[in-house]
This record gives C-alpha cells, sequence and structure tokens, in this order.
C-alpha cells in the first residue's frame, strides 16, 4: 500500500499539515505515517566525543512516541465522520534521534512512500530555513515534497498547475501528476514562463514539441497549456501563483551551483518560503540520479517518480 510520510514538530501548523495530509491521503487511497525527529541535548565534550545521558535519551523518545500516538489518535477521529465504506487510511508513527536531514534518505529508500509532507511556520525566509530544515529536505529528497501553508485546509483537488520548463524529464512528471489527478478528473495547466531574451522562433518550436509529446505519450484527456508571456522566471511564478486559481501548484527543484546555493535560493525554494498555495515539489530527476551512490542507485530511480503511479 503506497503511504504518505508527515514531518511534524508537533506546532499548530504542522498539525494541520497533517489534517490535510490525512485527507489526502484518503483521496489516493494511501496510508499515513506520522514522523517525528528530536535532538538529545549535548554534554560537555569529553576526549573529543560528545556523549548524552541513555536517560536523557529514553524520556525524549517517550516523549516524542506519546505526542505522535495523540496526533495519531486526534486524526483517526476525524476518520469516524467518514461512511462505512469510504478508504479510511491506516495511521502509523516513527521517530528518530537528530537532525531531520539526516534520515532522509532511509526514508526515501521505501518504495512505497508516494510523497513527504511538511508545513509551513510562517511566512519569511528565516523561519523557512532555521526552523524547518526545508531547505535541506527540498534539495536532497528523491522525493515529491509537498508544502501546506498555514491555514490551507483541504479541498477537493481539481486543478493543478504545472510551472515547466518543457524538459524532457517534465514528460515523467506530469504522467505522476495524472495519478493526483485522477479520483478527481482534476485540470491540468501546464504553465509556460517565456523569458523576454529568448527568441519567439526558438520559444514556439520548443513549446510546439513538447505539447506534442504530452498528447502522443500521456492519456489524460484534461491538460490545457497556459504561456506566461515576457516574463523573468521570478515575475512569472509570482504572477502565476496570485492570477491562476488552483488547489495545488508544482514545480520541479533544480540544483544551482554552489556559489547560487550560497548567495540565492533556487526559485523553487523561494515559492516555498511566501506560498499561499499548496506547493508540490518535485526533483529534478538527473540531478537526483546523478548524485546516488552505486548500491542504491537502482532502487531510488523506480522510486522517485515511479513511487506516485499507482
Amino acid at each position: 500500500m503506497k503511504t504518505i510520510t508527515v514531518l511534524t514538530d508537533f506546532s499548530a501548523n504542522a498539525e494541520n499539515a497533517a489534517r490535510y495530509a490525512l485527507r489526502l491521503a484518503q483521496h489516493l487511497h494511501a496510508n499515513l505515517t506520522l514522523y517525528n525527529s528530536f535532538l538529545v541535548p549535548m554534554a560537555e565534550p569529553l576526549g573529543g566525543q560528545v556523549y548524552w545521558s541513555m536517560e536523557d535519551y529514553n524520556i525524549l523518545q517517550k516523549d516524542s512516541e506519546e505526542q505522535l500516538r495523540a496526533l495519531g489518535d486526534r486524526l483517526a477521529e476525524e476518520l469516524t465522520t467518514l461512511p462505512i465504506n469510504a478508504f479510511k487510511p491506516v495511521i502509523d508513527f516513527k521517530c528518530q534521534e537528530g537532525p531531520l536531514y539526516r534520515y532522509i534518505s532511509k526514508l526515501s529508500e521505501d518504495r512505497d512512500l508516494m510523497l513527504l509532507v511538511m508545513g509551513t511556520h510562517r511566512k519569511g525566509l528565516g523561519s523557512l530555513i532555521m526552523g524547518n530544515h526545508m531547505r535541506e529536505i527540498i534539495g536532497t529528497v528523491p522525493l515529491p515534497v509537498l508544502i501546506v501553508p498555514e491555514n490551507q485546509y483541504f479541498t477537493k483537488l481539481d486543478k493543478f498547475v504545472f510551472a515547466t520548463d518543457m524538459e524532457e524529464s517534465d514528460l515523467e512528471i506530469i504522467q505522476a501528476l495524472t495519478e493526483f489527478a485522477k479520483p478527481s478528473h482534476a485540470e491540468i495547466t501546464l504553465a509556460h514562463i517565456q523569458h523576454p531574451d529568448t527568441p519567439e522562433a526558438d520559444t514556439k518550436k520548443l513549446v510546439t514539441s513538447f505539447l506534442e509529446d504530452v498528447a502522443n505519450k500521456i492519456n489524460y484527456p484534461k491538460i490545457y497549456y497556459r504561456a506566461v508571456e515576457h516574463a523573468p522566471v521570478k515575475a512569472g511564478l509570482r504572477w502565476l501563483a496570485e492570477n491562476v486559481t488552483c488547489n495545488l501548484f508544482v514545480m520541479v527543484h533544480r540544483h544551482k551551483t554552489f556559489l547560487e546555493q550560497l548567495f540565492n535560493l533556487s526559485n523553487t525554494q523561494k515559492m516555498a518560503a511566501n506560498t499561499n498555495l499548496p506547493l508540490l515539489i518535485f526533483p529534478c530527476v538527473e540531478n537526483i540520479t546523478a548524485g546516488l551512490s552505486a548500491t542504491l542507485e537502482s532502487g531510488y530511480q523506480e522510486n522517485v517518480i515511479a513511487s506516485v503511479i499507482g
């Protein structure tokens, strides 16, 4: 059975994201796992190493498990209002000691895992990076990540907007999106931001070729195209988020060089920091697979996109 994993720190916004994920799991007929990572306060270094009390570890682990169980019980209570024959996700939980980003690769080894879900704490880039480890997760996880803004509640998924560069690998993402869209027959709008510096003939050739590939390779009738003309990427993304009605905004995280990462955030990370819409972020297939070790590569490649397909 496919699984959605919610990364929670037990804040109000994280619980809201868990409730959103519960309804999404019901929509997709998937189970739900609640995940928390906790930090053990470090003692003074001794002989070049750092030690902590096993008692401290046990206390924090127990507290994490109790809070996860209580959250699971609150979510399960919501399922009791559903019709008797409705699909009801199984709710499980797991906790680990240490920073969350250390366990992302282990989480991603689960081939039944469809996507990760996170909630934002508050608007603002400082909170995004320092409070949530979201930047590390978006940049490293070889799975889709769903960012749920505060006070955002699950509604019927009837329209997605995918901001696409029209690269060949985006066809796999569109195919994966159709599996999210099928249960509610949602529309998928392919939004292409046409940069003003790109010659018009080149843009037309790219769009024509890509849309032909979509028509020939993807069997889903409700895929539409929308151009955002003569706009830098950042401005085009802002315009789409503010002016196009949708239930889910979709992007691909394409990695930058080290210097670009040092001095600037990717467009995806900026959107995650400021979005008022649920934002589904797919990894860039080429960059993820290029960085995987040989022992895990074959399993990850199957999991990156295929994990969300039936």
